[in-house]
């Protein structure tokens, strides 16, 4: 979540507001969504997105009110306690307005039509996030956190915001009626404007050079990373760069520069206040350009791509450092977001009962320590004083300096690592499991248990590609289990619809683009894992079902949800990053994969008119779109198939694969001549497949461009020399 304005608070210590008042539940209780429910019991009669609210609003003649977010939302939930729990607030909203709670993780369709209004207004955009409409559900109107009140130092106050909203409608309600709509019109007829751009030609490497040393001038060469303000992980773009630096046919100058730029941003999160020395995994952000103190939230899409990106730099490099922190990740997620029957739940929330501040929720209380802490937990001076140097700890605390409350950290420290400080390997596993155990005794933050399906797509491709290049076959086993849980649950296969997202149960809610997007990338990543042909059998169905729903047949790319009432702005496509890659951009190297596993030409175009749609925006700025530039590298090259022929379970198929996958090779194919199913059924669409078998009783691996090979090979020496011929 962005930090809305750089004068307010971004940590707050209080009492929830429940523990003075009690209210009657509203009709968020029956919903199965976490967010809705901390909305529950709130003075505010909350309506659930849907008829009942804008028919009561048509007929009274009102307007609505919405608020978006989700669970681990830090600012939803200082908004919570300052507004929403305020009964002279709520007592307004409820007499003029017409309110509706939306979940931003169950609706991504709601929350990013009503965000592009926003940001359109505003300049910036972020959560909660606030929006009038009209009883026709158009925008006029809208932001991100108020304050209550009028405050000098924090902006407008929500309370009279409201008041002088109801005025203008109560005024004039012909000139806001006719805003509406002109902002309606403006916006979509910019939509219009660009689903009709494009190229014939944009998934060219050339591009690439020019990306790559864009990235350049956005470098923090100080701290590391990207920017000299917040610092967020970047995974999509470090992914890119990671793949460029391993792509032969781009300069030897700009493959060193995205080496070089990638790795030392890796290496600065991997030291920084940013990564749970303790248990595993990354937070959101930190709030300074240093990655020393983090907004202490931890969402899954995170731990999924920044393990992906840390396999990649494994890859590249053989360095061990990048495969401890990936596998950290990965166990922290089957450890702490795991559901039993193996779907993985959403995020841990930022905030935590603090026993310090009399029980009231803290940002990081959870993460973060005293002195007094260590002198509790370490009596001996000498070690002690070697961890804090370590950690550099203070006694004052060790936030920096920012554009932020400080004080508020006073006496608190996050975990980082000094590079300067040296200590015992060995001693210091001891002592990180002694503040292991301390932690463990303390409140949890807050569990957000829904189960998404395209972020459980995106964890399925970590798992199974970190499954299948550190050999750590309950990594491939967690991923199988997370597919099937999606496929059981969330897949209606006589109708071929996912659905969003279950809690307890399958919510009713139709999936998005991104969610066919990912975890067809996850079912093809985890048939390269474990050769069950099944995967591929559901990635292309599901494919096809994308296609259905969400394809733009007359400009190419993909809508980010399908065509409904719900919504009164176009359709729209997006090639853009966000915290989790563009669906089209996945999308688009999805297609050109499956174009390889089915020898289906017409995959292979649809990729190239995925990518072409966008070649304004490629052409725009060398930085943005970094998973659709990252396509570019499967897209505009000769693909590279690497077919195992024999049984992949035996150990000379194990040792082949073992060099395959040391190696980052981004436009690689991997194909399993099992000799069993998986063949006879990749053989129904590849020729060459039929006859592929293995030789002398070893598995034998044939290494092919454009299923043009050489000669094939049983010898692990031989194929490594194939390999490297090809980076």
């Amino acid at each position: 979540m962005l930090r809305p304005n750089a004068t307010l608070l971004l940590f707050t210590l209080c009492i929830s507001p429940f523990t003075l008042h009690s209210f009657a539940a509203n009709r968020l209780v029956d919903s199965q969504s976490p967010y809705l429910l901390q909305h529950a019991d709130n003075p505010v009669d909350w309506y659930p997105w849907g008829p009942e609210a804008f028919e009561k609003a048509e007929a009274e003649n009102k307007l609505v009110f919405i608020s978006i977010g989700y669970s681990t939302c830090h600012w939803c939930h200082v908004m919570n306690r300052e507004s929403f729990s305020d009964e002279e607030i709520a007592a307004y909203l409820n007499e003029h307005y017409v309110c509706i709670k939306i979940d931003r993780e169950e609706r991504p369709d709601i929350d990013n039509v009503y965000m592009t209004f926003v940001q359109n207004l505003t300049g910036n955009g972020g959560w909660p996030l606030n929006v009038w409409l009209s009883p026709d559900k158009k925008p006029f109107f809208g932001g991100t956190y108020f304050p209550p009140r009028d405050d000098p130092s924090r902006g407008r106050g929500f309370l009279p915001l409201i008041q002088e909203i109801n005025d203008f409608w109560i005024q004039d309600p012909t000139g806001v009626l006719a805003r509406s709509q002109s902002i309606v019109d403006t916006l979509n007829q910019h939509s219009a404007q660009t689903l009709a751009a494009n190229s014939e030609n944009a998934a060219s490497l050339e591009r690439l050079s020019e990306s790559i040393t864009a990235f350049l001038f956005i470098f923090d060469e100080q701290n590391k990373g990207f920017g000299n303000d917040q610092k967020f992980p970047s995974p999509n773009t470090l992914s890119l760069l990671l793949r460029a630096a391993a792509t032969p046919e781009l300069h030897q100058e700009d493959r060193s520069l995205a080496k070089r730029l990638a790795l030392e941003t890796l290496d600065a999160m991997l030291a920084g206040g940013i990564r749970d020395h303790l248990g595993g995994g990354f937070h959101r952000y930190t709030v300074d350009a240093g990655w020393q103190l983090p907004h202490f939230e931890k969402m899954l899409y995170d731990q999924a791509l920044i393990a992906s990106a840390l396999v990649d730099a494994y890859q590249l490099t053989g360095e061990a450092r990048y495969r401890q922190a990936a596998t950290e990740t990965l166990d922290y997620v089957l450890r702490d977001l795991r559901h039993e029957n193996g779907g993985l739940y959403s995020a841990e929330d930022a905030e935590s009962l603090d026993p310090d501040k009399s029980f009231a929720k803290r940002e990081g209380a959870y993460y973060t320590w005293t002195t007094a802490d260590f002198e509790r937990l370490f009596p001996h001076e000498e070690k002690r004083a070697g961890l804090a140097a370590h950690f550099s700890l203070r006694p004052a605390g060790n936030a920096p300096y920012g554009n932020f409350p400080r004080e508020i950290f006073a006496g608190y420290n996050t975990l980082r690592i000094n590079p300067d400080a040296k200590i015992d390997p060995d001693q210091l596993a001891a002592d990180l499991a002694t503040l292991r155990q301390d932690r463990s005794t303390r409140a949890r933050p807050h569990l957000d248990d829904k189960i998404i399906t395209s972020w459980n797509g995106l964890a399925i491709s970590a798992l199974a590609r970190a499954g299948l290049v550190f050999n750590r076959p309950d990594y491939t086993n967690a991923a199988q289990q997370a597919a099937n849980f999606l496929l059981e649950n969330l897949y209606q296969p006589e109708s071929q619809q996912l659905l969003r997202l279950y809690r307890q149960d399958a919510s009713p809610v139709a999936a998005f683009a991104e969610d066919y997007a990912y975890l067809i990338a996850g079912l093809l990543d985890l048939y390269e894992a474990d050769a069950d042909h099944r995967w591929l059998q559901k990635a292309h169905e599901l494919q096809l079902a994308q296609n259905q729903r969400f394809a733009d047949t007359e400009n190419g790319g993909y809508f980010l949800f399908e065509a409904s009432d719900d919504i009164v702005f176009n359709r729209t496509k997006q090639a853009a990053d966000t915290a989790i890659p563009s669906p089209n951009s996945v999308s688009a190297k999805n297609l050109a994969r499956l174009a390889q596993f089915f020898d289906d030409a017409s995959f292979q175009q649809q990729a190239s008119q995925t990518i072409n749609a966008f070649a304004p925006q490629l052409d725009s700025s060398g930085t943005t779109l970094p998973t659709l530039r990252e396509a570019i590298l499967f897209v505009g090259k000769k693909p590279l198939q690497i077919v195992i022929a024999g049984d992949p379970q035996t150990a000379s198929a194990q040792a082949m694969l073992h060099e395959v996958n040391q190696r980052l090779l981004p436009s690689r194919t991997l194909l399993y001549a099992d000799q069993a199913d998986g063949q006879a059924y990749l053989g129904q669409h590849l020729e060459f497949i039929q006859t592929a078998k293995s030789y002398n009783g070893k598995a034998t691996v044939f290494v092919c461009e454009n299923f043009v090979c050489q000669m094939p090979t049983e010898d692990p020496q031989t194929l490594a020399k194939q390999l490297d011929a090809k980076r």
